[in-house]
């Protein structure tokens, strides 16, 4: 014990203060790699939104599973706890408002096992036990609802060539000399999307909070989530990282005009519970 305490007080403050700089150098990169890429998708914000329009289909799903916190058991079509520090896969949460404009999403998967993986079952499966088992070891409180219900508009990246004409759009986009050489400098790495095949796979990374969380920077999959919200979609369909099977990403806030809408299929344990979500009352869970 006393060996591991010498080597501790063996270490200098420059060492510190040396650490604590080149953090911020990093997260000054994320930043500037950040930026440099929002100026150029703003300048084709439209042609980028209608790519993604263009491919967007109606969606029913009947008896998909949700699964929340147990604190937010009385309202389990609420979208508020998608805000929470990072944020969902494709929804930004409270990383830095002044920089990321926040918005919701409401999550829902095919089957319970998904659901409950996707938000207790952060790892791959451990020896015999699946992702579904795995996430049931947890102690967690939390509410499974069923839910039903249809989209207007829903965007599916599972079929990668839904993604060809929003690629064709982004594939020439480049970083300036002086990012690159910093980039360098620190060893780490930048890269840019050329094909549908990559992008398919930024967007369903199993790491995508490490941006986020550490560089306060939004991670490729919120970026893209935040353009197709934009768009009016209201619906993005994905595979799941941890169970190969399907998931939902709702946008409530562009149910207006629509007649889309989700519900539970069971009877609820006190009125106040809101059973569905529809263009009357989606401002109540947005």
């Amino acid at each position: 014990m006393s060996k591991g305490w010498e080597r501790l007080e063996s270490g200098r403050i420059s060492d510190i203060l040396r650490s604590k700089r080149y953090f911020e150098q990093l997260v000054e990169l994320h930043w500037e790699y950040y930026s440099e890429l929002a100026f150029q998708r703003n300048q084709i914000r439209e042609q980028l939104k209608s790519s993604l329009r263009d491919k967007a289909q109606p969606f029913a799903f009947p008896r998909w599973q949700r699964i929340v916190r147990y604190k937010y058991s009385l309202v389990p079509l609420s979208t508020k706890g998608s805000l929470v520090d990072p944020g969902g896969r494709f929804n930004v949460g409270d990383i830095d408002r002044a920089r990321y404009p926040a918005f919701p999403a409401l999550y829902i998967a095919s089957d319970r096992g998904t659901a409950l993986a996707e938000v207790l079952g952060r790892q791959e499966s451990a020896g015999s036990l699946t992702p579904e088992e795995l996430a049931l070891t947890k102690p967690d409180s939390i509410t499974a609802v069923s839910v039903s219900g249809k989209l207007e508009s829903v965007i599916d990246i599972r079929g990668r060539d839904n993604l060809g004409g929003f690629v064709n759009l982004i594939k020439d986009f480049r970083l300036s000399k002086s990012l690159i050489v910093k980039a360098r400098r620190f060893r780490f790495p930048l890269r840019l999307v050329r094909t549908t095949t990559e992008l398919g796979a930024a967007l369903e990374q199993p790491d995508w909070r490490n941006w986020p969380m550490v560089y306060d920077v939004p991670s490729t999959c919120q970026v893209f989530g935040s353009l197709v919200m934009n768009a009016g979609i209201e619906g993005i369909l994905y595979s799941s990282t941890i169970t190969q099977r399907a998931c939902l990403a709702i946008f409530p806030q562009n149910f207006l005009n629509s007649s889309s809408f989700i519900e539970l299929d069971d009877a609820v344990p006190d009125a106040k519970v809101q059973r569905r979500i529809d263009s009357g009352n989606f401002k109540d869970v947005t």
